[in-house]
């Protein structure tokens, strides 16, 4: 971790994350994570993992979603909410971009809560809403994705073998 990492705040993080997901660097945000952190998605739907424990774990995870078919293509109306633990912070932000088998855009609004240590995270807690998802993809769409989901548990069962 470079010196400039090791003294980075939540806010400071957040920004990184954000500018690795514009550019679908996925593996290079878990690198972002302490060994040992956690990601949260509370509101996942069936399939997905509600909670992700250490780096490595977190990592596969990110790393099998860089095929949705969706394109980020920027964030907004972000505000940040300071905490009383100055390690914590809460964003709310909205991501557009565009659903790659339609063309059309789509806005979907996030909470998330962030708490870092030494520049890395230690939890990222992700509030968004699957069912908003899933209106942005249409039933194609979400197809695609439960497909690729399979895909991914197959191939990841074969390596276990």
């Amino acid at each position: 971790m470079s010196p400039q990492a090791e003294h980075a705040g939540p806010r400071e993080v957040l920004a990184r994350a954000q500018e690795l997901f514009l550019r679908k660097d996925l593996n290079a945000f878990a690198d972002m994570f302490a060994e040992d952190g956690t990601h949260e998605l509370p509101f996942a739907p069936p399939g997905v993992p509600r909670l992700l424990k250490g780096r490595e774990a977190i990592r596969r995870y990110l790393t099998s979603i860089t095929s949705t078919p969706m394109v980020l293509e920027g964030f907004g109306d972000l505000t940040v909410h300071e905490t009383a633990d100055p390690d914590v912070v809460i964003a709310e932000y909205v991501a557009r971009g565009t659903v790659v088998s339609t063309g059309k855009p789509y806005s979907m609004p996030y909470v998330q809560l962030l708490r870092v240590a030494d520049g890395e995270i230690l939890t990222w807690r992700d509030y968004w809403s699957p069912l908003e998802g899933a209106r942005a993809l249409g039933p194609r769409g979400i197809a695609a994705v439960a497909l690729g989901r399979v895909r991914a548990s197959l191939r990841g069962g074969r390596r276990r073998t």
